[in-house]
């Protein structure tokens, strides 16, 4: 299954490449086309980690209620989902259809040779730089590497590029994990391993990895602001709406009250003319 993605994924890394010769830019596009196709079950799960998030002091609450009984705080828990329309799994499908992609991907990158055309196809980033440190070549490790070894000449001209890509990658990880996931308890927890966690493994990935890896983050909290400024737009809309018909039955109101005061108005001044012309009438008669 494995070696079928990455074959599938050299197949459109290798098409694109055809256009644009260039195997970064050609990394970040076949981003944008997985993130496309995924868009979908990424959505459900901004939806549902949000919703968990709203839910989480309603949740506490019956955490608390239940503490020393586990089975009823289960049972509660799930009656509370179900009422609520609240998936757990929601959030875990994404994962696992990016897992076999990312997987696939790094299958691709880690031995070009077997799915890709290497002798059409330059891995480097820069394939032009004058500069012999920007010539980085997206299908190998971001270490120190040379014939020199670790000296202090070939560290200060790799580092600063080599060493950059996976401590992006870090903080990528860490500012969608933190729009995404509620801080709180072995969550917050998990906050900060799983950025630590893909900057040191990123030191093991092909530098072209990296690149998806990143991009795929920087995608995700795009969509993840756009997603929450469409529910705040949704949600002003939706106040205006409420405070529209407010106004308007106000309105309904003082037109109303207007009206019955006019009435009764023009009542009084009906019975003050009848009035008036009865005390005539009987003026009238006793002069005969």
């Amino acid at each position: 299954m494995i070696d079928a993605i990455a074959q599938f994924f050299g197949v459109v890394l290798s098409f694109i490449y055809e256009y644009i010769p260039n195997f970064g830019i050609a990394i970040i596009i076949m981003t944008i086309l997985v993130k496309l196709v995924t868009f979908p079950l990424n959505n459900k799960q901004i939806q549902s980690a949000k919703r968990m998030q709203l839910m989480q002091p309603e949740m506490k609450k019956i955490q608390e209620k239940y503490k020393d009984d586990k089975e009823k705080q289960n049972k509660a828990m799930t009656e509370f989902m179900q009422e609520n329309n609240i998936n757990p799994l929601a959030g875990c499908l994404p994962l696992l259809v990016q897992f076999p992609i990312l997987i696939g991907i790094f299958r691709l990158l880690r031995e070009a040779n077997a799915f890709l055309d290497m002798d059409k196809i330059s891995p480097y980033l820069f394939p032009n730089a004058a500069v012999e440190s920007l010539k980085i070549n997206l299908l190998e490790l971001p270490y120190v590497t040379g014939s020199e070894g670790f000296s202090l000449e070939g560290i200060l001209s790799q580092v600063g590029v080599l060493y950059l890509f996976p401590l992006i990658a870090g903080a990528t990880t860490y500012l969608y994990s933190k729009m995404s996931t509620p801080a709180e308890g072995s969550q917050k927890m998990m906050l900060y391993m799983m950025p630590a966690m893909i900057t040191v493994f990123s030191f093991s990935f092909p530098i072209g990895l990296v690149i998806y890896w990143t991009m795929n983050n920087l995608f995700s909290i795009g969509q993840h602001l756009f997603i929450s400024k469409m529910d705040r737009s949704n949600e002003k809309d939706k106040e205006n709406s409420v405070t529209d018909r407010k106004t308007e039955a106000k309105k309904k109101a003082k037109t109303l009250q207007k009206d019955n005061e006019n009435n009764g108005n023009g009542k009084e001044e009906d019975k003050m003319k009848g009035k008036s012309s009865k005390k005539k009438g009987t003026k009238g008669k006793g002069k005969k």
